[in-house]
């Protein structure tokens, strides 16, 4: 947390529903720093704006204690992180902000915010978008307003215009990532977040996965930082913080395998041996990589399986089969890796048989190659083609209420399933009341 007097911006994290219900506890094992805002504060202050910073989702903080640090800061403008989890949230945090000061403008950015932009203009109050990619757009906002510019100008926006009608500027993507400045971790309290040091390697993924809105947010291509350029982060975060554990947080790291042994090779030439982890397709690794990354310090990885039917595999369009995964953990597991598994029950053409074999599956890996399985429920979140193409897949959406749009709650109906079905399986299977006996 920053606060700074009489700042011009202020950007906020919100804490999810999900987060919410389990609070501290919630914070303690699963926080990681807000990252895009973080690099938005890093821009905005290299162009010397003076900037605070407050991350909801980790700081205990009542709406009276915000409102007397909203005094100090003063803002002109406020950021908000935008998560469909989070609407009441952001609702109540409008209210305070306004109630506050109405001349305040708010700015929302992140997933909601490229989705959803007539029920978060209209609804909930905001006062314009930053679409895509916020660092260059979100700026050239601040600068308009703060400049008596015209926002007609700014790319990459949303706003109400005269008409009450939504005007949408074109995203434009960045494309030279490594221009951008690293996050600035100073203005966060880092002992607040599990994973305190988190890096962004690239932005996009080639996958088209019907349940991810990656690909409408990021678009078709996926830009890379040069393997130097994270170095040099990695290499910052040691000399500021004695930082010596990293997470890449890209949505698959080793898209680029070749890319990714040279970041490992240049790691283990630095004087400071780290310890990291990150995400990846099974199918794009093999025994060299993954020795390549062990060898670098990568000791926890994922995979994502989302089921073991290679037909519904198909129809997500997940383009794995699952003898893709157990191969990826069973040469993780012998390397000697800390694996991860992420499942997901309740696809639309999951049955009861289907999510049964998954289970039993996701079992065997977690007996055979002691990986740990992450569960979620189907939710087909704005952005996904799950979403905006549910009616012909069969799904049901039970509600338009977002604060119960969350991977542990099951929202929808499908073909063979209903939301009792998926919410029964996954409480099941949270609480330990499914063996693998039981389907077989």
């Amino acid at each position: 947390m920053k606060i700074l007097n009489e700042s011009d911006v202020l950007l906020v994290n919100v804490p999810t529903s999900r987060a919410a219900k389990i609070n501290k506890v919630s914070a303690s094992v699963l926080s990681m720093p807000p990252l895009g805002l973080m690099y938005i504060a890093s821009y905005l202050i290299k162009k010397h704006y003076i900037v605070s910073f407050i991350d909801l989702a980790v700081e205990s903080m009542t709406m009276e204690y915000f409102t007397k640090e909203l005094e100090i800061i003063n803002p002109k403008i406020v950021g908000i992180s935008t998560y469909f989890e989070s609407w009441t949230a952001m609702k109540s945090l409008i209210k305070v902000i306004k109630d506050h000061n109405k001349d305040i403008v708010i700015v929302g950015g992140g997933i909601c915010a490229n989705f959803c932009e007539n029920r978060m203009l209209n609804e909930l109050g905001f006062d314009f978008l930053s679409l895509g990619e916020g660092e260059y757009s979100f700026e050239a906002l601040c600068s308009a307003i703060l400049n008596n510019g015209s926002i007609y100008n700014v790319e990459g926006i949303s706003f109400l215009n005269d008409n009450g009608d939504v005007l949408k500027k074109d995203v434009v993507r960045i494309t030279k990532l490594d221009a951008l400045p690293f996050p600035d971790r100073s203005i966060l309290n880092l002992d607040k977040y599990v994973y305190p040091f988190t890096i962004s390697t690239a932005r996009g993924c080639p996958g088209r996965c019907v349940f991810c809105s990656s690909h409408a947010f990021w678009g078709e291509k996926v830009y890379f930082r040069k393997v130097e350029n994270i170095i040099e982060e990695i290499r910052e975060l040691n000399s500021q913080y004695n930082a010596v554990e990293f997470f890449v947080v890209d949505d698959t790291f080793t898209i680029n395998p070749e890319r990714t042994k040279k970041f490992c090779n240049l790691l283990t030439k630095l004087d400071t041996k780290f310890i990291w982890g990150c995400e990846s397709r099974a199918d794009v690794v093999d025994i060299d990589l993954l020795r390549s990354m062990y060898d670098a310090g990568c000791r926890k990885i994922q995979f994502g399986l989302e089921s073991a039917d290679d037909d519904i595999l198909e129809s997500i369009n997940k383009k794995i089969k699952f003898n893709h995964v157990e191969n990826a953990v069973r040469l993780a597991s012998e390397i000697g890796f800390d694996i991860n598994v992420s499942v997901i029950i309740g696809h639309a053409n999951d049955t009861k048989k289907t999510i049964e074999y998954t289970i039993e599956k996701s079992y065997m890996l977690r007996d055979k190659y002691k990986a740990n399985v992450l569960y979620s429920i189907n939710t087909p979140f704005p952005g996904t083609d799950l979403y905006e193409n549910a009616r012909e897949m069969g799904i049901e959406i039970l509600t338009d209420n977002f604060d119960f749009y969350s991977t542990d709650n099951a929202i929808i109906n499908t073909r063979y399933l209903f939301a009792e079905d998926l919410r029964l399986y996954y409480n099941n299977i949270i609480f330990n009341r499914v063996g693998s006996e039981n389907h077989r």
